[in-house]
């Protein structure tokens, strides 16, 4: 049982507001370390201590309390002037604060918090009677939350795509408990596959619901979100608008029922019909805002990461925030937290050096790592900079051939940027020896997957001696999604449109084969083709007549070559929440009420091994291969 029995809602307002006030305080004690004097952050600082403890004594938590007293009593003697900050009262006042994000995690899962850490409140003590030796306690660096390696895939898991869309909640969530699938549909015709899923639908029974418990809770919690009152004003005004165009339309309606077909009647339910659009988009719109939150939320505990990583190898970093007022969805906001908490804990172990190899370079003995955010058309840019030693393209390739994760051919082939993209993949490290910070090969990959999941991708620049960079880029909402419509015998499929750059016919006579794979020259540049039948694993019926050249696979340009296209849309994305089927990234229904496959290309053209290409058999009639 709950020990807050009644209080579940205090609880929670004082875990959401308390949670932003310590994220405040740790930013401020960041920069109160730069600036040792400044009595406006010992102000902010005491009241952040003293209104957290306000909070904790409302729901009883004697020990968080006691916490909290001892260190607000300590910034009222700093903020008087009866006593002056050093480093060594700095690591104590870090370590309280540890203390109390620990206790915030136990009132999360509705317990009491126990004393805290003995070191920390007897070094709180110590330097309150001023005394001249303190026992530092050791101040913890933040760790990142453990998370498995991406599990390697081969061909489209069709059977996965099959039950989610297969059930009755079919497009609003992933099912909770599937039956087990007896058709076979490896091989099968897109069609087919659609077709069967959409019959069962009729037959299947509901999965039982799943039991809501605390991880529930917490869930819900989680997804919760501040909307500016504004934003809401102008969604009601919409509905409103909305609901009065309802109602021309219905008293349209009924006239045209009655026989009332004239020019005037008819113009009439053009223009309603016209300003329907227009209300529909721009509510469309609105209610996408109240999804944006500010990048800022996510980014504010970072500098005391960066701080608290720093001094543990004995660095001076400064982390820098640029750009905290851009806004992303806010269902985005949570999975990046993981990913950039690599990159800095990165940057800061590996990225910058020591104070003593920057004296010998003739760098400023602190380092700067900068974190900024940006907007760049419909999609959010986020950099990860520092001024440190750079990457050596040639020892990224050597320790990739020592770890076998290369052969000697490949290494032969890549390009300093594809050199830089080898810290990326699966069990690479520059380091021999793994340390609690890192070095075993897990940190760059999870990054890489995690931002390929939110239709993102990553690059990496680098110059030695100077710095590396890492540029995140990513869609501003995952709820709507520009994408082109193509066909595959009859069969529509949707591909993201940020990839396509032009539709272009495909003539058997400009098919070219070189070194086994079949290619087209456009504007003087050889592009290698694919058929989406080759990514898909599905046997073509006649060659494709249209080739959609696309960008944005490991920055290179490709032709898919395809039967047909549909034009494009903006793609309402129903994205399948409870597993993730190979090569498909979501569905979507179109205003006939069929149901289309969102395609993930980068996925469909990686676990196909483009790299071997098709010959250009591949886009010849059946007769023209036997001939």
């Amino acid at each position: 049982m709950s020990a807050f029995e009644g209080m579940e809602d205090l609880l929670q307002d004082f875990l959401v507001e308390a949670g932003e006030l310590l994220a405040g305080v740790d930013n401020k004690l960041v920069d109160l370390e730069q600036s040792p004097g400044d009595h406006k952050l010992l102000n902010e600082i005491f009241r952040g201590f003293h209104t957290i403890k306000g909070g904790a004594g409302f729901l009883n938590a004697t020990e968080l309390v006691t916490l909290c007293h001892l260190t607000e009593n300590l910034f009222d003697k700093l903020r008087n002037n009866q006593m002056t900050l050093t480093p060594e009262i700095m690591d104590v006042i870090m370590s309280a604060t540890a203390g109390v994000r620990s206790m915030f995690d136990t009132l999360e899962r509705g317990m009491q918090p126990g004393a805290a850490d003995p070191a920390v409140i007897a070094a709180l003590r110590q330097v309150l009677v001023g005394e001249a030796t303190v026992t530092k306690p050791a101040v913890p660096v933040a760790a990142v939350p453990a998370a498995a390696a991406p599990v390697p895939t081969v061909g489209p898991d069709w059977n996965a795509m099959f039950q989610a869309i297969a059930t009755p909640s079919n497009l609003t969530r992933a099912t909770t408990a599937v039956q087990p699938i007896s058709h076979d549909l490896t091989g099968a015709k897109p069609e087919q596959v659609i077709a069967a899923a959409i019959g069962r639908r009729a037959t299947d029974k509901p999965g039982a619901a799943a039991p809501v418990g605390r991880r529930d809770s917490e869930k819900a919690r989680d997804s919760s979100i501040r909307v500016d009152t504004s934003r809401l004003d102008q969604v009601l005004n919409l509905s409103g608008e909305i609901g009065l165009t309802k109602n021309r339309l219905n008293a349209l309606r009924s006239e045209i029922l009655n026989g009332h077909t004239d020019t005037e009647t008819l113009h009439a339910l053009d223009q309603a019909v016209s300003q329907l659009d227009l209300l529909v988009s721009d509510m469309q719109n609105a209610v996408m805002k109240t999804r944006m939150q500010p990048i800022g939320r996510l980014f504010q505990k970072y500098p005391r990461i960066a701080r608290d990583l720093a001094r543990s190898l004995g660095k001076d970093v400064e982390l820098e925030l640029v750009g905290e007022d851009t806004e992303i969805d806010k269902t985005m906001i949570e999975d990046l937290g993981d990913p950039i908490i690599h990159l800095i804990r990165n940057a800061v172990d590996h990225g910058v050096e020591s104070p003593e190899e920057r004296r010998a370079a003739g760098k400023p003995e602190k380092s700067h790592v900068r974190l900024e955010a940006r907007q760049e058309g419909d999609h959010i840019v986020i950099l990860i900079n520092d001024d440190g030693r750079g990457m050596n393209a040639e020892k990224l390739r050597g320790k990739a051939l020592e770890k076998g994760l290369i052969t000697m051919e490949q290494a032969n082939a890549m390009d300093e940027r594809q050199s830089f993209e080898l810290v990326m993949l699966p069990g690479f490290s520059t380091k021999d020896v793994a340390s609690d910070v890192s070095g075993r090969g897990v940190g760059m990959d999870v990054v890489k997957t995690n931002i390929q999941k939110l239709k993102g991708s990553i690059d990496i620049r680098s110059t030695l001696g100077r710095g590396s960079t890492f540029v995140i880029s990513l869609p501003l909402t995952l709820a709507i999604l520009p994408v082109l419509l193509v066909q595959l015998g009859g069969q529509p499929f949707a591909v993201p449109l940020s990839m396509v750059r032009e539709i272009i016919p495909i003539q058997l006579s400009a098919i070219q084969e070189i070194g086994g794979r079949a290619t087209m020259v456009v504007r003087g540049e050889v592009m290698p083709m694919y058929p989406l039948n080759h990514l898909l694993g599905w046997t073509a019926e006649r060659p494709p007549k249209f080739g959609v050249l696309m960008q944005g696979i490991g920055q290179s340009s490709f032709i898919l070559a395809i039967d047909g296209f549909m034009g494009r849309e903006d793609a309402v994305v129903k994205s399948l929440d409870d597993f993730r089927p190979k090569g498909v990234s979501g569905v979507t229904t179109l205003s006939n009420g069929k149901i289309v496959l969102i395609l993930d290309m980068k996925e469909l053209f990686s676990m196909s091994r483009p790299g071997h290409g098709v010959p250009r058999s591949a886009f010849l009639f059946p007769q023209e291969q036997a001939a």
